[in-house]
């Protein structure tokens, strides 16, 4: 409740927004509704409530959610300019990434950062795609399949034969092969 009424208030009052934010008893959702007070605040509050998020991006009871619930703010960190803090976040939260267990727990953490990154700007994603190449594994579990998958076709819907650098970045098995057999057909 907390996180829906803290998003109604943002855009219109900013005060009562982060009271309803800082009121989630879960850090995952605190996270999200400071995310959308930034979203809307006055530029002079913006960095601050984002820094508060990342704070409480750490109250997050594992790895996972630690990595994955950052998505939030580092989008609205990236799309409100302050790209510098957004980069050093990512950073931080990339870090943590090799920490997150089981794999497939780590992939879909990647999937959610990849996505909310993306969002933001293509060029702001890279290193959570890079931080993918070298800690998921497509042919190790159903989720990783799915985060390559899920890549190949955000980027193949923004720019025809973007699937195909994915594809090309994806180690020789059967998830390459069947993205292989899936993007011929497009």
């Amino acid at each position: 409740m907390g996180r829906m009424w803290a998003g109604q208030l943002a855009p219109t009052d900013t005060g009562k927004a982060l009271e309803a934010a800082r009121g989630c008893p879960d850090a995952w959702y605190r996270v999200q509704a400071l995310a959308s007070v930034a979203m809307h605040a006055d530029p002079h509050v913006v960095l601050s409530v984002l820094k508060e998020a990342a704070r409480e991006a750490l109250s997050c009871h594992d790895a996972y959610g630690r990595v994955a619930v950052m998505a939030w703010p580092l989008e609205v960190a990236y799309s409100r300019g302050h790209r510098s803090y957004a980069k050093d976040e990512l950073k931080k939260a990339l870090l943590l990434a090799p920490k997150v267990e089981p794999c497939a727990s780590r992939a879909f953490a990647l999937q959610i950062l990849w996505g909310g990154c993306y969002a933001a700007g293509e060029e702001f994603a890279e290193p959570v795609w890079q931080a993918i190449l070298c800690l998921c594994n497509p042919d190790r579990h159903w989720r990783e399949t799915r985060l390559f998958r899920h890549i190949a076709e955000v980027k193949e819907s923004r720019h025809p034969g973007g699937a195909a650098e994915v594809i090309a970045a994806m180690p020789v098995g059967k998830a390459r092969a069947a993205l292989e057999r899936r993007f011929k057909a497009v």
